[in-house]
């Protein structure tokens, strides 16, 4: 249907004048609801139990065969000025059981009120084609209104003062229709000139409608509207953010992007994007990026060289342990890292931790060097005003214990009950020589020598050996 403006019949319509049909009875439509549609010229559907958006149903005040057209009905129904204050955009009629039997949708026609200065009262046509008009029931009853003269055509008898409800009606639909054919205008658009709607509000897109002066009041009290002015109220940020120039072109731009918040930071110089600071709403955690130094109180609390700060390549590496004296946590992320090349880690994976006081004016600093190869090991310094820099001092752990002990066989003292992982205890028991062929070599009796704290001379515990808190151990090879 190419039409703009039309009426159909409901589904539930076309059933109910069938069925009327088929029996000889008369299907009795009653009243007539008009809707907004939400705003919206609506799309008749045949599908449809309802309007779209009723805001009123009354009873019908004319309803009769049209004479040009034995198949068309038309319906009207009077709007008095004390009802209205809503946009008409779509129209119904139902039967005296509320099934809509035809819905149609109307011009955008707005019907004031009575509080309103151009309130007024409106007549509302519908017309449906039917196959059968006599399984409708045309129901015309005449009533005595009282009307003004400027309802009535002239007369002979001047004097009357009474009018039928149908002469009311007749008249102010030919009034109607002759101010619509001389006002007939096409909505205006941006490049054609017509009826414009009003719209009140301050987020709309549309360009077929003009804003009212609410709208503009609106807009005006919430904008900064110069130099100098307060805003007041919420912030929104666009999907485009919101973006502060400097005066060198540079700028500082608040972004939004799904769970995320971002400050972004243009180097005009460059002209490259980078963000600086952003915010995961998800996982709850500011994330910095792309910055060196992070002060708090004039206090630098993060930078390059503390842990997770800078990319893994430039923005803090660990270079010659020798030569960094700052606080913070270093490390190599490939072979091409000097490392510590004094103690023969060079190019190897390892990290560095600098502890203290160090500037380059004085203080001093405690250095922790870790490698990951050959180890782990653990070497440390001190540097004192950070030019006295003592040797580095590697510290004993299970992993390097055997670059710290005399060759097999030669008994050392161990501290805790239990020997370490490849030392077995000197407690006098035999060696077997298949597992442990360089012990057996050491010892020619093939046992291992009884240091448990015991007094040979008397064969019993020593009086002190409670107070004794080492055991005697050697490597087993």
């Amino acid at each position: 249907m190419n039409q703009t403006y039309y009426t159909i019949l409901t589904q539930k319509g076309v059933a109910l004048l069938d069925n009327a049909t088929s029996q000889g009875l008369q299907l009795k439509i009653t009243q007539m609801a008009v809707g907004d549609g939400n705003g919206n010229i609506t799309t008749p559907d045949a599908t449809q139990t309802e309007l779209v958006n009723e805001v009123r149903r009354a009873a019908i005040d004319k309803l009769f065969v049209d004479n040009e057209n034995p198949c068309q009905i038309i319906v009207e129904q009077v709007i008095p000025e004390t009802d209205g204050g809503w946009f008409i955009h779509e129209i119904g009629l139902f039967d005296d059981k509320d099934n809509l039997i035809a819905v149609g949708n109307y011009p955008a026609t707005y019907k004031p009120n009575c509080l309103e200065d151009n309130s007024r009262t409106q007549v509302i046509r519908m017309e449906i084609i039917v196959d059968n008009t006599e399984a409708i029931e045309l129901k015309n009853e005449t009533i005595e209104v009282f009307a003004t003269r400027k309802y009535i055509e002239p007369r002979a008898d001047a004097t009357q003062t009474t009018a039928t409800q149908k002469y009311v009606n007749d008249t102010i639909t030919a009034k109607i229709t002759a101010h619509e054919k001389s006002t007939n205008h096409p909505n205006a658009t941006t490049r054609a000139k017509g009826f414009v709607q009003l719209n009140s509000a301050i987020n709309s897109n549309l360009e077929t409608q003009a804003a009212t002066p609410l709208a503009v009041k609106k807009v005006y009290d919430g904008a900064v509207k110069r130099a100098g002015d307060t805003m007041t109220g919420q912030l929104t940020l666009s999907n485009k953010g919101l973006k502060i120039n400097n005066s060198n072109k540079d700028s500082m731009t608040l972004m939004t992007s799904s769970d995320r918040y971002s400050h972004v930071f243009y180097d005009a110089k460059t002209n490259t994007s980078k963000s600086k600071l952003d915010y995961d709403s998800t996982k709850n955690i500011w994330e910095f990026k792309n910055v060196n130094d992070v002060t708090i109180n004039d206090k630098s609390v993060l930078k390059a060289g503390d842990y997770g700060i800078g990319s893994a390549e430039g923005g803090a590496p660990l270079s010659n342990a020798n030569d960094i004296l700052l606080t913070g946590f270093y490390g190599t992320d490939t072979f091409n890292r000097p490392g510590l090349p004094d103690l023969e880690y060079d190019n190897h994976y390892s990290t560095l931790a600098v502890y203290g006081s160090g500037s380059q004016w004085g203080g001093h600093v405690e250095q922790l060097y870790v490698p990951t190869s050959k180890g782990p090991r653990i070497f440390s310094r001190s540097v004192y005003h950070l030019k006295d820099k003592k040797k580095w001092i590697e510290s004993i752990t299970e992993g390097n214990v055997d670059r710290f002990v005399p060759p097999v066989g030669v008994p050392l003292p161990w501290p805790k009950s239990k020997p370490p992982v490849g030392y077995l205890e000197c407690n006098g028991a035999n060696i077997d020589a298949e597992k442990y062929p360089k012990l057996a070599y050491a010892y020619w009796d093939r046992k291992l020598p009884d240091l448990r704290n015991w007094d040979n001379s008397r064969n019993k515990d020593r009086p002190d050996s409670k107070n004794i808190t080492f055991m005697y151990i050697v490597k087993a090879e």
